[in-house]
């Protein structure tokens, strides 16, 4: 599995331990991580690791983020660099998005979901820059003797059966899902009822998963004090980048920005 080393850059100490030390970055496959207190340890550093993902504040005594920026690009190391600033800093940091190397910018204090979704995109970024392409997972249809049900009230069986299957998916959503276990549930080959389910609801089977776990996941993003890697577990996730790539392709947004926008009056 591909990991991403992190450096995290500021002057102040408790931020620096909040980002390292309070966000799960282990369900992102993030690190190792590094720390730096300010611009001239951090470019020390940045030599040594070659991090592959900066959170860097712009303003640091001596020298500051954007400063780290243009010697970073001096150089032939290209990172993905998040950065964090201030209002009265808030246009230095936007016009450095065109560096081509800065992927997103933040006002502080920023919150652990934005923390977690900035570095989230500069994955997405590293990924199409290594040539990684996550196909969405699908479950395989098996050859096998089909086990037909009676000619006789057939619509009815079929309504029954996939009946059956919807409330197994709703009630094991947070597990893991086969085709496979399904099929055996109701005692047919895993290829005729992938036919049977997509006939009866107009979705296969997979996406029909997809679906009841990205409602609930909009669900529990009601709850403020759940973090968006813990959601992301608790409706059968365990690649929070998978989880987050498809909740924003089936939403049209990322969880938090759902969180702030769909749900901030409730």
């Amino acid at each position: 599995m591909d990991r991403y080393s992190l450096m995290v850059i500021d002057d102040e100490v408790q931020a620096r331990k909040h980002i390292l030390e309070d966000i799960a970055w282990n369900t992102l496959s993030v690190g190792p991580l590094y720390e730096a207190g300010d611009g001239y340890e951090a470019l020390d550093k940045i030599n040594i690791y070659h991090p592959d993902i900066l959170l860097l504040d712009i303003k640091m005594p001596g020298i500051g983020g954007v400063e780290v920026i243009e010697r970073i690009l001096e150089s032939d190391f290209r990172p993905q660099i998040i950065t964090l600033s201030g209002y009265s800093d808030f246009e230095a940091a936007r016009r450095m998005l065109s560096s081509g190397i800065v992927v997103e910018y933040l006002l502080k204090p920023a919150s652990e979901d934005e923390l977690f979704e900035a570095v989230y995109k500069c994955i997405e970024h590293i990924d199409k820059n290594r040539g990684i392409r996550t196909a969405a997972s699908a479950e395989p249809e098996e050859p096998g003797n089909e086990n037909e049900p009676l000619p006789s009230d057939y619509k009815k069986t079929k309504l029954k059966t996939v009946g059956e299957i919807k409330k197994y998916i709703q009630s094991n959503y947070s597990r893991r899902i086969s085709l496979d276990d399904a099929a055996r549930l109701v005692l047919l080959s895993p290829a005729y009822l992938s036919r049977m389910f997509t006939e009866v609801e107009g979705m296969s089977f997979s996406d029909y998963v997809t679906w009841v776990r990205i409602e609930k996941a909009k669900q529990l993003l009601g709850d403020y004090r759940k973090r968006i890697y813990e959601i992301s577990g608790e409706v059968g996730y365990q690649d929070v980048k998978h989880f987050m790539k498809t909740f924003k392709k089936l939403v049209g947004m990322t969880p938090s920005e759902y969180r702030e926008h769909e749900l901030s009056d409730f």
